[in-house]
């Protein structure tokens, strides 16, 4: 109906009040391309479009030249409503109630009915002295009546809701359920003569349920029931050529024959069988050409859904719910094997499966949801899965409503309703490029909004109310002229009373042709607009033609100065205090505002906050009642002012020389510790390992971060010699002698060896000293050049043996004769030059 509650209304104005530009004065908008034109006020609401929810149903039907449509007014019981029969062409001087001049009083007319043949105008209509009978009507009240009474007096004749189809020059219908006569397919021409049975589908008083009737070239296809079930029926408009086509669940039982669709010279349909479920079929209108096309297995418990079958071109369209997974749309060629997946649309476009529709325009097909969470959605395709995409939304709030779609100059027009309760005509021929606004419909009265199209002419006809007009019927057609206004759909204004703001001539930007054109408000010059309070303006603009032009602005009155910040520093330093930074404290900041007493102040980051290294921005926003803003922002550096820990591990180092050069000396890493810097560069005149000489060194170990922060510290290595040299003494000796008193100490030198420096050797006693007859032991010192010593000793044994001079020496026996005493003589020569060489105390080579 096109209408939404008090509440929603409120609601919706209340989702608009975000900051919105003010009226623009420069902005380069075009003119929209169709104009506006009221036809006549209406008293009931108009249908224009057919009910989505009634298959079959049809809202207008042409006639020679003028279209025909019904007005909807309550009735005096709820949910009741009387319709009234209209006919327009297009002009106010032809549109008119037709009501009281065509039927009798009391007549009303089945709403969705309306059909008509190249000749005259049929519907089905209710009186109190008739009962439920189809009617006809050439525009005269003449011409106007019952085309036979098939039950006499107030019973119904024909079903409903009526099953009524165009079929030549002829219309086919049902018979009433409850009626007398026993046949339920029935034609008619328009004449008593004219309207006559044309099958006794199920026979005696029971009905038929003749459904969905779908035209294929010169047949009319159907479901019906009999004996043998709901299944598929054709009709060439005679009783010979009225049959069963095929008993597709064979037996009793029902194949609930669905969605009859023409395909060029093929019906396709979904019907069950005991082998395949709901599937997909398609006939030529013969029983063996009536066939199984494809079946879907249920993913879950449920069965598929098979719906929304729909031509495009020789191909076939439909939809496959897979509940509750997913909806995808299919194409078939009539084959098994040619039947695939075109593409996967979001679940949420089936959240309400009544409201989408597939709306077939040229090469393309238009699937429409209607009714989600999340708004309307309109998507194209062209029956392949890159052609199959979603058309980009009107608005960004994504929760607009799509009504009233239209075949339009070889595209889609159709009817957005905004949040704000606004109305635009837009179009689209499937791309994005051409799919743009056509003009705006009239607005202002949240009750009657643009709801149904109606192509006619050429032009565009809907029924809507504005702030000035409760309802009325307008005209859409192209007009390269029409006025256009520069509308943004909301805008602060600036407050210039404590309690709002005085609207003195606000007026949005109108843009025309060469004519003028006035401007009026819905809201009085003047007069308050309440502060904080968004209200609906809708500005109406119209010229000498009768073009008309609409804006609906949502306008709420503000107070636009935002709070004082006093005391914002330029910038600050700050020492880091660990390597994440420094816990923040903003500084105290002197804070106001004239108007308000509460102001919200925030910061950014929060206060106490850790800042890192570096420069952050910070940001203080303080905020009033009404929403306005000022803000104080200052860069904070967080500096690295500390040095990083020692490296040195050890302060002192001791080696024992390795030679004459030195030691090699080695100390702990390096690693100095820095509760900030992530990198810390360590320097040092030497490096661990390196070969040191004899004494002190002293190394100087300086870390240094990424800050430039230094340390130094100082490893003293001292290399020193400790080891005595190795000392190795001769054997133990035997000094044999002819003196009583003994001889000079005489022995081999000892042998000593030092890595770092030269041994000097002592001995005591030395080589020379005399020694009596016995043991004794000689010491031996070996002492390098740091003092370190060795000792060893060794044991000299100086034996008597008056003889063993003499023997030892002349290399014979000491005898009695001559050669005794020569030999006497050689050895005291022998013993006098030992002792001269023994006088220096060293043994004597």
């Amino acid at each position: 109906m096109g209408m939404v509650s008090g509440r929603a209304w409120l609601s919706a104005l209340a989702v608009a009040v975000g900051a919105a530009p003010a009226f623009a004065q420069s902005e380069s908008v075009p003119l929209d391309p169709v104009s506006v034109r009221r036809v006549v006020d209406l008293a009931s609401e108009p249908r224009l479009t057919s009910d989505a929810n009634g298959p079959g149903t049809q809202a207008t039907a042409e006639l020679n030249g003028r279209l025909y449509f019904l007005s909807l007014s309550n009735g005096a019981s709820p949910g009741s409503v009387i319709p009234d029969l209209w006919v327009t062409d297009g002009t106010p001087t032809g549109t008119r109630s037709v009501q009281e001049e065509l039927l009798p009083p009391g007549a009303r007319i089945d709403p969705g009915s309306l059909r008509a043949t190249p000749h005259r105008l049929f519907f089905t209509a209710t009186s109190a002295e008739t009962g439920r009978e189809l009617w006809t009507s050439d525009g005269t009240r003449e011409g106007t009546r019952i085309t036979r009474e098939l039950n006499p007096f107030r019973f119904d004749s024909v079903a409903y809701p009526a099953s009524v189809f165009v079929f030549g020059d002829s219309v086919l219908f049902t018979a009433a359920a409850m009626g007398e006569t026993e046949f339920d397919l029935w034609k008619s021409d328009g004449t008593e003569a004219g309207t006559v049975p044309l099958k006794d589908i199920y026979p005696g008083l029971a009905t038929a349920n003749v459904d969905g009737f779908t035209r294929v070239e010169d047949t009319v296809f159907f479901a019906a029931e009999n004996e043998q079930g709901i299944e598929l029926w054709r009709t060439d408009g005679t009783e010979a050529g009225t049959r069963l086509v095929r008993d597709i669940h064979a037996g009793v039982g029902d194949s609930l024959p669905r969605d009859l669709t023409a395909v060029g010279g093929t019906l396709y349909f979904t019907a069950e069988d005991t082998a395949h479920g709901r599937a997909l079929w398609k006939s030529d209108g013969t029983e063996a050409g009536t066939v199984f096309v494809a079946g879907f297995k249920p993913t879950t418990a449920a069965e598929p859904h098979i719906h929304h079958l729909t031509a495009l071109g020789d191909t076939l369209l439909f939809l496959v719910s897979h509940i509750p997974d997913s909806v995808e749309l299919w194409r078939t060629d009539g084959t098994e094997a040619g039947t695939l997946p075109v593409k996967t649309l979001p679940r949420m476009m089936l959240e309400r499966s009544s409201n989408v529709a597939l709306v077939p325009v040229g090469g393309r097909v238009y699937v429409v949801s209607r009714g989600a969470a999340t708004g309307d959605t309109l998507w194209v395709t062209d029956g392949t899965e890159a052609g199959t995409v979603p058309l980009p939304r009107p608005f960004g709030s994504g929760h607009e409503s799509l009504r009233g779609l239209t075949v339009f100059e070889g595209g889609l027009a159709f009817i957005v309703q905004t949040q704000t309760g606004t109305s635009e005509l837009w179009r689209t021929d499937g791309t994005v490029a051409g799919t743009s606004r056509l003009t705006r419909l009239p607005s202002g009265n949240p009750f009657t909004l643009a709801s149904g199209l109606a192509s006619f002419h050429g032009a565009l006809l809907t029924a809507a109310g504005d702030a000035w007009t409760p309802r009325a019927l307008w005209r859409m057609e192209r007009d390269d002229a029409a006025p256009t206004f520069v509308c943004p759909a909301a805008q602060d204004v600036p407050s210039n009373r404590p309690e709002g703001t005085v609207l003195l001539d606000s007026k949005p930007e109108l843009r025309t042709g060469p004519g003028r054109a006035w401007i009026r408000s819905s809201f009085v010059d003047g007069h308050l607009l309440p502060l904080h309070q968004p209200t609906a303006i809708t500005y109406q603009a119209g010229d000498d033609q009768g073009r008309f032009a609409y804006c609906t602005t949502v306008m709420t009155s503000r107070d636009l100065t935002g709070p004082a910040i006093n005391g914002c520093p330029t910038e600050l330093t700050v020492s880091a205090q660990s390597v994440r930074g420094v816990t923040f404290y903003y500084p105290s900041l002197g804070i106001g505002d004239e108007t308000s007493r509460d102001v919200l102040t925030t910061y950014s980051p929060q206060n106490g906050s850790v800042l890192p290294l570096g420069t952050t921005q910070m940001t203080v926003t303080a905020k009033d009642a009404s929403g306005n803003v000022n803000t104080c922002s200052f860069p904070v550096t967080v500096r690295d002012n500390q040095g990083p820990g020692r490296a040195c591990k050890v302060n002192e180092v001791r080696v024992e020389a390795e030679g004459p050069e030195g030691a090699h000396a080695f100390w702990p890493d390096l690693t100095p510790g820095d509760s900030i810097s992530s990198q810390v560069t360590v320097t040092s005149t030497h490096a661990s390992g390196d070969l040191f000489p004899l004494g002190l060194t002293r190394v100087a170990v300086v870390s240094t971060d990424d800050a430039g922060n230094s340390t130094t510290c100082e490893i003293q290595v001292r290399v020193r010699d400790s080891r005595p040299p190795v000392l190795t003494c001769p054997e133990d000796q035997t000094l044999t002698t002819a003196v009583m008193s003994g001889t000079r100490a005489e022995y081999p030198a000892a042998s000593a060896s030092d890595s770092v420096s030269e041994a000097e050797l002592l001995y005591s006693p030395v080589v020379g000293t005399p020694l009596a007859p016995g043991l004794h032991s000689v010491q031996v010192t070996a002492i390098d050049a740091a003092g370190n010593a060795s000792l060893c000793d060794f044991h000299l044994t100086v034996e008597y043996d008056p003889t063993s001079g003499m023997r030892q020496g002349l290399g014979c026996s000491v005898g009695s004769g001559p050669e005794s005493a020569m030999g006497w003589v050689a050895l005291v020569a022998l013993a006098w030059t030992l002792s001269r060489r023994l006088k220096d105390g060293k043994p004597r080579g």
